[in-house]
């Protein structure tokens, strides 16, 4: 009996979020803001792995959370992009092949958003991913 290789799937869900996000919606999606950016953008938060597999299979729950930045005073922008991003992230399955990884479940567990102390606004979408390593 091999042993599985266990891998923490950050690099590959963070690289099959980036690019579902810059070709099935309209807002800019940072991993790392350059000086001098406008907003509205949209950048990579707090990231949870917790193995749940077996002693045959690798297998992560995995949490992601992505943060819409808006210096517009009110919500109708953060919640508008927000919308775009959960609708890209419900209806087309994150690819990570290409690191010999496979999306297992994925859903958007919640949505939150709130007043920036120096003006607009600033909302955090919680991705939720069931992930295997098929390596």
């Amino acid at each position: 009996m091999s042993l599985i290789m266990r891998r923490i799937p950050l690099n590959a869900l963070q690289t099959g979020v980036y690019s579902l996000l810059t070709s099935g919606q309209t807002t800019t999606v940072y991993d790392d803001v350059p000086p001098g950016v406008t907003l509205p953008y949209i950048t990579f938060g707090a990231f949870t792995c917790k193995q749940n597999g077996t002693k045959n299979t690798d297998i992560s729950d995995v949490t992601l959370q992505i943060h819409v930045w808006s210096d517009y005073y009110g919500k109708s922008e953060v919640n508008t992009i927000a919308d775009e991003v959960a609708t890209v992230l419900a209806s087309v399955k994150i690819d990570l092949s290409a690191d010999n990884f496979t999306v297992i479940e994925q859903y958007v567990d919640f949505f939150e958003a709130f007043a920036e102390d120096e003006g607009g606004y600033h909302g955090v979408i919680t991705l939720v991913c069931k992930i295997q390593n098929l390596k």
